[in-house]
């Protein structure tokens, strides 16, 4: 979703550097979510399925499902004070959302000592399961990351969506400001990434100036670490995703 903001044109001249800085924090904070899912707020439920649903020993998980806004690593941390000691791995199926929020979450998760697994919750039964597919979008790549152990069902989606900050649509930001919000955020997306061990590497196929959004291979997933489980929940290994390599971005 492109950026919404117009900074006042004398803040551009007079003072380069906050104009920049500004645009970077709100363009962060704008949504990653694909373009025609609409923004519903993450929730987090405490869901319990048959014995080992979720793993060897594993019967209960956290259901993060919807979008991550603004006020999510406030909710979930409310959810991690209610778990206690207890430590269920979290089955995120999200359209995207916020990149801050997104790390913002992913610190908790890793601090928490979680395993994330893209999987949907599937409801339909008797008791809840985990389903053998799920949707991991835009900035639910950082919350992946997080994860102390990483693992994608084999038929779940995961795409990566590199930053772009064209700005407002009426008055797109001039291609040198662009290329410098976009330097800014690979910087904060490279610190976080390193801090979750994952191969900075990918950090590269998040440049909006060099890539658009794609839907990597399974072989992308594990040489950066996105991925340390082939069998997230017991079923044998996860299928291969396969997908186009990433497309350079051409400019018109």
């Amino acid at each position: 979703m492109a950026l919404r903001m117009v900074l006042p044109l004398h803040w551009s001249r007079t003072c380069p550097a906050l104009a920049l800085a500004l645009a970077l924090c709100a363009t962060l904070a704008a949504a990653t979510a694909e373009p025609t899912r609409p923004m519903a707020a993450m929730a987090f439920t405490l869901e319990r399925g048959a014995p080992d649903a979720c793993g060897t020993g594993c019967s209960e998980w956290i259901a993060a499902e919807g979008s991550v806004l603004a006020a999510t690593p406030t909710d979930f941390a409310a959810l991690l004070a209610r778990l206690g000691e207890t430590r269920p791995p979290v089955l995120v199926q999200s359209p995207g959302g916020t990149v801050e929020a997104a790390m913002a979450m992913g610190r908790l998760v890793r601090r928490a000592g979680l395993v994330v697994i893209v999987a949907r919750t599937e409801r339909s039964g008797a008791l809840p399961a985990p389903a053998l597919d799920g949707e991991c979008h835009g900035a639910c790549l950082y919350l992946l990351a997080a994860g102390t152990e990483r693992a994608v069902a084999p038929g779940a989606i995961v795409t990566i969506t590199p930053l772009d900050f064209p700005g407002p649509a009426d008055a797109p930001f001039p291609p040198a400001m662009r290329s410098r919000l976009i330097a800014a955020g690979l910087m904060r997306v490279r610190a976080y990434l390193s801090e979750m061990g994952i191969d900075t590497q990918l950090a590269d196929y998040l440049d909006g100036d060099r890539y658009e959004p794609f839907y990597p291979d399974r072989g992308l997933l594990e040489l950066t670490g996105l991925i340390t489980r082939d069998q997230p929940f017991g079923f044998g290994p996860t299928a291969s995703q396969t997908g186009p390599p990433p497309r350079q971005r051409q400019d018109p």
